[in-house]
């Protein structure tokens, strides 16, 4: 999986995916802390965002490993986590910022190893039991991807999948074209986005499905966003979603532009008027051996 993503989106929906993941991981690591000193292997890390939640919800990881391919979002992620984490914590770098320290009263807590690699081949090796996180991926990933995700899974870790996009958009209140717009980006959503072809919504029964062939334990929470359009930030991300939305469907075979161009302008009316609300389904996955 070699695609690149837009460094500005993936920081606009920080505050956002942090609002909106689940407690499973949480509820399931409280109950592993007397047991484990636990590891992060971070695929598809972005800039950062995953370890940011965790350190946020006091995950605090020994040893964190994030990968991704793209180095331009690799070498944003001390300055986010100094951004969302000062003064709660302090960030210390070498030189080239992909070895990473985080203290809390000069005490180091945390090791991180920032690496660029292909996520599929990334060799997940770790003698400590450890946490494999993927987020926001699962819909974009095909299936030979995700198989080799699952193949991931060991005695001593547990796979974790977050916000995973389940099909689900809802505007309150809705517009005449919302279902229309929606089957249209869902259809989208399973196209290959540079990685092969993508199962979008799919993924999470596929994944199910899978679990139980291998016999595997898994629970799957709910973690959508919603966004109430209270505050000028709500505004500007809503603004943003369409946006992306239209310039992704713009081009689709059978999109009526018409109905899309009106769509896009209907929404950014209501949104600067703040008369409507947006929810987008997402779910967690958490999978481990029984």
């Amino acid at each position: 999986m070699g695609n690149k993503f837009s460094k500005s989106w993936i920081n606009m929906r920080v505050d956002y995916d942090n609002i909106s993941r689940s407690t499973v991981l949480v509820d399931h690591i409280n109950k592993l802390s007397q047991e484990h000193d636990i590891d992060l292997i971070d695929l598809y890390c972005g800039s950062g965002n995953f370890l940011i939640w965790s350190l946020d919800k006091n995950i605090l990881f020994n040893n964190c490993i994030l990968v991704d391919h793209d180095i331009k979002l690799l070498k944003s992620i001390k300055s986010n986590l100094r951004t969302h984490l000062r003064p709660m914590y302090s960030i210390q770098s070498n030189t080239n910022n992909l070895d990473l320290l985080i203290k809390k009263n000069n005490e180091i807590l945390s090791t991180i190893s920032i690496k660029k690699n292909d996520c599929d081949s990334y060799r997940c090796s770790s003698e400590k039991y450890h946490v494999i996180s993927y987020s926001a991926a699962l819909d974009i990933m095909p299936k030979p991807s995700i198989a080799s995700a699952l193949k991931r899974i060991k005695k001593n870790n547990i796979l974790y999948f977050s916000l995973c996009f389940n099909g689900q958009v809802r505007w309150t209140p809705t517009n005449t074209f919302d279902k229309y717009i929606l089957t249209f980006f869902n259809n989208h959503q399973r196209s290959d986005k540079g990685f092969g072809k993508a199962l979008g919504r799919k993924s999470i029964e596929f994944i199910k499905q899978k679990a139980v062939k291998l016999n595997l334990n898994i629970t799957v929470k709910d973690s959508p966003w919603i966004i109430k359009n209270r505050f000028d930030k709500d505004k500007v991300f809503m603004k943003r979603y369409i946006l992306d939305v239209k310039k992704s469907l713009f081009n689709m075979e059978g999109i009526d532009k018409d109905i899309l161009r009106k769509w896009y302008q209907d929404k950014k009316s209501e949104i600067d008027n703040k008369k409507i609300q947006l929810y987008v389904g997402h779910n967690d996955i958490l999978l481990y051996k029984k």
